[in-house]
């Protein structure tokens, strides 16, 4: 069953303990269900409302919202743990640390510095993951490699893997997006000149290998592993798709929005998914929270801010 997002009207949902959460629903379904955890994402702050600077999260039992980091392109761990882009001088155009935060938010060195960043027109580095042992980062970056498809494509995008150091351990050219499995393997997707689709190194993370069965035919981006690792969400074509990491990969489309869908996180109980969207070009100020298949279990949290992606549920 395909999700659409219909007409809405605020409704107020008690929850265990007696906690009151306005949201909105979908107008005709029944009570939705009352969703708890932290939602992780970025907003532009005081700034440019284009740009985002500043790492936020959102407490779904309260609706109240606070700052974590001066930064983007957050994701946080189970543990508690966050790795983020920090900026490191002033200026449009300027150096970005991708940085891990222990569970108390302290920030350590940078493991790799991103020149000249800029949100708008320079994203030299981006999508920081760090592996469940907490010992390896991976991310995006423009390389001075270009990977050349069958078709004559090219790009200059790669995945890299490095220690809490900095010591690079592994590149991959031609990948973007990474995301790490629980059994520690990585996932990415694939660029055009990968053919695009979805794709898994092995534990020794080599040898990365297509396991969407050639469905993804154009490049996707924000995967979202489900904390079992059996499940894979993504944005594809502006909405949401899953696919079974877990036997025969079965593609399924997962929304319809009448917005583009940009980001979306697994609840830690894998059960729903926190969905963002973009009306043109600028975030809606919501977050959408659904089941999979269960029209009437959408919530659209109201927020102060406009949220980027990526986004984690803890």
């Amino acid at each position: 069953m395909v999700i659409a997002q219909g007409a809405q009207f605020a409704v107020a949902v008690l929850c265990a303990g007696g906690a009151v959460r306005l949201a909105r629903k979908v107008r005709g379904a029944g009570t939705p269900p009352c969703y708890r955890g932290v939602l992780t994402f970025s907003t532009p702050g005081n700034g440019d409302l284009f740009s985002p600077e500043v790492v936020q999260e959102l407490d779904l039992a309260t609706g109240q919202v606070g700052m974590r980091f001066n930064g983007l392109d957050a994701s946080r761990t189970r543990n508690g743990e966050t790795v983020f882009l920090k900026r490191l001088a002033g200026g449009y155009y300027a150096d970005h640390g991708i940085v891990v935060a222990d569970p108390r938010g302290v920030p350590g060195a940078p493991v790799y510095v991103c020149k000249g960043f800029s949100w708008s027109s320079n994203r030299a580095c981006g999508t920081p993951k760090l592996a469940p042992n907490g010992r390896l980062v991976a991310f995006a970056a423009v390389s001075g490699c270009l990977c050349h498809s069958s078709f004559g494509m090219h790009s200059g995008v790669s995945v890299s893997i490095t220690s809490r150091r900095g010591q690079e351990m592994a590149r991959f050219e031609g990948y973007a997006d990474p995301e790490w499995l629980p059994d520690g393997r990585l996932l990415m997707m694939g660029t055009q000149c990968r053919n695009a689709g979805v794709w898994i190194t092995d534990t020794a993370l080599q040898h990365p290998s297509r396991i969407d069965n050639d469905q993804v035919t154009t490049p996707a981006g924000a995967p979202a592993v489900s904390r079992d690792g059996r499940r894979l969400a993504f944005v594809w074509n502006n909405q949401l798709w899953s696919l079974p990491l877990v036997g025969q990969p079965e593609l399924t489309q997962l929304t319809r929005m009448t917005k583009s869908v940009t980001s979306a996180a697994w609840s830690p109980d894998g059960k729903a998914l926190a969905v963002l969207q973009n009306d043109v070009s600028m975030p809606v100020r919501s977050v959408v929270l659904l089941r999979p298949g269960d029209q009437s279990s959408m919530v659209v949290h109201q927020l102060p801010v406009y949220p980027y992606g990526p986004l984690s549920w803890c």
